[in-house]
């Protein structure tokens, strides 16, 4: 995100409290009844929740399960050093899948891929039209792609973003320092957040586009 040449940063005088939602691709290690172990390339910390999603064999149908990570640990995977995260089922399944997550969990012969939808709290610190900086509590490997959703009094601002960069900042807190670049998938508007950037920028609404 070069914002010299895309738009000028607007540093934010009180930092706001945003939430960034990803989708990133795993390998599923071992899949049980209550808990499971993937192959991720950035870490999970310990108690953050995620949403695993795995396919079945002919791609057909998804089934979703919400975890919480509570191991990490290093592993050899095809020549390199990956991490392998445990997790732990939070809840109980639905009743209308007692029966099929009972049974012992069939892994197929090749590598099994699987997406997690993780959600983490952030804090706004610098916006402009291309994009924003924000603070983190945990890494984002770059290149995901997802959404961030602002909420204020009344109004809910979201645009879809890819991760630019994640880095180690000085901060016990926010440990994380990450860029967002935001997609233009839609036209600009009050309700998204390229739309609030512009209004700081110019001090006028943002026009429509047809």
């Amino acid at each position: 995100m070069n914002d010299r040449r895309r738009g000028v940063r607007n540093v934010l005088p009180q930092p706001g409290i945003a939430t960034v939602r990803v989708i990133q691709d795993v390998e599923v290690a071992r899949l049980g009844c209550t808990d499971a172990a993937v192959i991720t390339t950035q870490p999970l910390p310990i108690g953050e929740r995620v949403l695993l999603e795995i396919s079945d064999e002919r791609h057909t149908t998804w089934k979703a399960r919400l975890f919480r990570a509570v191991s990490t640990r290093f592993v050899f995977r095809d020549g390199l050093l990956r991490r392998e995260v445990g997790l732990s089922i939070v809840g109980q399944p639905a009743a209308a899948d007692a029966r099929v997550s009972n049974e012992p969990a069939r892994m197929p012969s090749g590598p099994l891929i699987a997406a997690i939808s993780r959600r983490l709290p952030v804090r706004l610190v610098e916006v402009s039209r291309s994009g924003c900086l924000c603070d983190s509590p945990a890494s984002l490997d770059r290149g995901c792609v997802g959404f961030v959703d602002v909420r204020t009094p009344g109004r809910h601002h979201s645009e879809a973003v890819r991760i630019l960069r994640s880095q180690r900042a000085e901060n016990a807190i926010w440990p994380y320092r990450i860029a967002l670049e935001f997609l233009t998938l839609a036209p600009l508007s009050p309700e998204s957040l390229r739309g609030v950037a512009a209004i700081v920028a110019t001090g006028a609404s943002p026009g429509r586009t047809s």
